[in-house]
């Protein structure tokens, strides 16, 4: 995937990264996830949100215990009296 292919704009060009062995892999129909096993020491679990698309385009490259880089951003919402996050997918490197 290009680089700033998913960026539509330019008026930021920074993202949030994270490096990490992949997992898990789930589908959906309209909305996939991907979970990387992150961390030195301390060995964490992040689960990332993707569109179809991209989740076609990642397991085409890559497999379960593939290393790769990830550029994401989160979000947040308010619904029955808690907050939500979800860390969303943007791109990906092959380590």
């Amino acid at each position: 995937m290009n680089e700033l292919s998913f960026n539509r704009n330019e008026k930021q060009f920074t993202f949030n990264q994270i490096k990490g062995c992949i997992c898990e892999l789930n589908i959906g129909e309209l909305f996939c996830n991907v979970t990387l096993s992150v961390g030195h020491e301390i060995v964490r679990q992040v689960n990332l949100v993707m569109k179809r698309y991209q989740y076609d385009e990642l397991v085409l490259s890559c497999e379960i215990g593939s290393r790769i880089s990830v550029r994401f951003y989160i979000t947040s919402r308010f619904k029955n009296e808690r907050w939500y996050t979800t860390a969303n997918f943007l791109s990906f490197e092959k380590d």
